[in-house]
């Protein structure tokens, strides 16, 4: 008698390859919080958008104040961890607003201040505003204690958007960690390997392996 021993392989090879398609955001609401800037009355921290259809919407920090995001738009988003000093200064401004949410106005506004232009970090800090300035000058010091696997940075596809609406802003929220890319291919070759090695040991017992 011939026995079959299956292996499960596909849901592995999608699970690895699955890292390279963008995934798509849709923003579904913003927080209360409201400040004027020189774009006049605009939504600060928290914004809520939902990933790849999940019904829960997470909580996330926008970092570019040039662009424009629209309640209810869907677009695409690759994503990254943070890497450059700014961008740890942003993932630390993102933590700092969950931990005191007394500060997570200064919070957004010292964040885009971080990447907008030169000519209009002064309408977004201003003279009157040293607690924006303040929470740079915290974030510059400690940026260093983030642990950038814990963020995610969403950075909009060009093209994957209303062509009238601009290009989406890019937003930074801290999540849960998940297994790196490494990590995954080192558990695939294993299982790969784990597979051969049934293979030659049942192919000597006369066991047909199909993978």
């Amino acid at each position: 008698m011939r026995t079959i021993l299956k292996v499960a392989i596909l849901p592995l090879v999608l699970a690895l390859a699955s890292g390279a398609y963008a995934d798509t955001l849709k923003l579904t609401g913003t927080g209360s919080n409201k400040v004027n800037t020189s774009k006049g009355d605009v939504a600060t921290y928290p914004y809520y958008v939902s990933v790849n259809g999940a019904t829960k919407s997470v909580a996330m920090m926008c970092i570019s104040y040039d662009d424009v995001t629209s309640v209810g738009e869907s677009w695409q988003a690759t994503k990254s961890t943070p890497t450059s000093t700014l961008q740890l200064e942003a993932a630390w401004l993102v933590q700092d607003a969950i931990a005191n949410p007394k500060d997570d106005v200064a919070d957004q506004l010292a964040a885009w201040s971080l990447f907008a232009k030169s000519s209009e970090v002064k309408s977004l800090i201003g003279d009157d505003n040293p607690w924006v300035q303040d929470q740079l000058n915290l974030a510059a010091l400690d940026y260093k204690s983030i642990n950038p696997a814990n963020f995610v940075i969403y950075t909009p596809v060009a093209g994957s958007q209303p062509e009238w609406d601009g290009i989406p802003q890019t937003f930074i929220t801290e999540v849960v960690p998940t297994p790196e890319p490494a990590s995954l291919m080192l558990l695939g070759t294993g299982l790969l390997g784990l597979a051969f090695g049934l293979f030659r040991r049942n192919k000597v017992s006369g066991v047909v392996l199909n993978l």
